[in-house]
């Protein structure tokens, strides 16, 4: 009888996904914009165990990084569910052109940012994690660049396009991040709630301006090119930020 109830519901929940019409990913209840830009498009997705979102739109190439560890099924029309196990602070990446429901069978609450790039992307690769299964790492140069422009701090160079590059930063309690003048200064999306004020100061002949930012995950701001600008920890804990560049022709 438990093998003909689970065959049941299986059944029930593909002719739901069938019967659905996609929705655009702004529509989408549980996807929270919070910024956008030429770029890039970010959202903030909370979506609670035993629920599930609706059948959204994937228009353009994504990336995703998880904010706690969680497990999920995802259901694509037309194709077998795949389960999922997303871990905490890993980094995937998605081509576009799909339409797709997170069904939260696990334990958790199933919390990401998800980062939409709206120009199209070519060539993706990894460098130095494995955010495109089945692809080689390509570590060495990509380490020892991200060491050199996140001075200070621990990176983890995630994986690049032609025309866009990915970088994991971690700020240790009352540690600075400085970045120095130069052409593609990354934007730096928060990745988890901040718990206490990170302070960020860009320098120029007029003088340093201090900004007080208590950035929450989703949370993104630009790094100004044409100055060197610094971001201190204050608070007690790490914080992570995607740092994403684009290339000057993207």
């Amino acid at each position: 009888m438990k093998s003909l109830l689970n065959v049941a519901f299986c059944l029930a929940a593909t002719v739901s996904v069938h019967a659905q019409t996609p929705v655009p990913i702004t529509r989408e209840p549980h996807h929270h914009l919070v910024f956008s830009n030429d770029n890039l498009r970010v959202f903030r997705v909370e979506v609670a165990r035993g629920t599930s979102t609706l059948l959204h739109e994937h228009a353009v190439d994504y990336f995703w990084i998880g904010v706690g560890a969680a497990e999920f099924e995802n259901e694509v029309p037309g194709k077998p569910v795949a389960k999922v196990v997303a871990v905490d602070g890993s980094v995937h990446f998605t081509k576009g052109n799909f339409s797709h429901i997170a069904r939260i069978d696990g334990p958790s609450t199933f919390r990401n940012v998800t980062i939409e790039l709206p120009r199209a992307q070519t060539n993706p690769r990894n460098l130095c994690a494995v955010v495109l299964a089945d692809q080689p790492l390509s570590c060495a140069t990509a380490e020892k660049r991200a060491a050199a422009v996140y001075a200070g701090v621990t990176s983890l160079a995630e994986f690049e396009t032609d025309q866009t590059r990915v970088t994991l930063v971690t700020i240790q309690p009352d540690a600075v991040l400085e970045f120095h003048k130069r052409e593609g200064a990354p934007i730096l999306i928060a990745v988890d709630d901040a718990a206490g004020t990170v302070h960020t100061t860009c320098r120029d002949p007029n003088g340093a301006k201090t900004d007080a930012l208590q950035p929450k995950s989703g949370d993104a701001f630009q790094v100004k090119a044409a100055k060197t600008c610094v971001v201190h920890n204050a608070t007690a804990k790490p914080v992570r930020f995607l740092a994403v560049e684009f290339t000057t022709s993207s």
